[in-house]
């Protein structure tokens, strides 16, 4: 029989607040069956994984196929050409990047899948269309030792 848990109230605090300290969580997240999208970032380029059981393509990239359970899965390596499918300046920016300028994320098809990045060399963002075509690259961020995936845009500038 099921632990009966205890009622909990929720209590609105009004009034003057203060602001928490701000907190940092860190933790190694393990890459050993994926390391060659990491690798591939570094030499730019973008790897999806296809499983080779029933063919699904994966971005990010899966070990095992979350359809059909396969651990039988290739490396693709994307194209490097994409379509803007959404996109969106943050300025509220969360921790750790505090210190960046406000960015734009921004959400592109490639191919059968969907590929999130930051959108680069872009000045006035209201110039920036959904259908706009991107070239797909990779940005090194030193602040985090990482590389990004970036997209500028193809046939314009803004």
């Amino acid at each position: 029989m099921a632990e009966k848990k205890p009622n909990r109230k929720t209590v609105k605090v009004e009034g003057p607040t203060i602001d928490s300290v701000p907190i940092t969580y860190r933790h190694k997240i393990p890459i050993g069956r994926t390391l060659k999208y990491w690798d591939g970032l570094r030499e730019g380029r973008i790897y999806a994984t296809k499983c080779k059981s029933c063919g699904a393509v994966y971005y990010p990239p899966q070990s095992d196929c979350p359809y059909c359970g396969s651990s039988d899965v290739e490396w693709i390596e994307l194209s490097r050409e994409g379509v803007l499918e959404t996109f969106t300046r943050v300025y509220s920016r969360p921790q750790g990047f505090e210190d960046f300028e406000p960015y734009i994320i921004a959400i592109a098809r490639v191919g059968d899948v969907r590929v999130m990045g930051w959108l680069i060399n872009v000045k006035d963002e209201r110039c920036v269309r959904v259908g706009d075509e991107v070239v797909l690259g990779t940005t090194y961020i030193e602040k985090h030792n990482k590389y990004i995936i970036t997209f500028q845009l193809k046939n314009k500038q803004c």
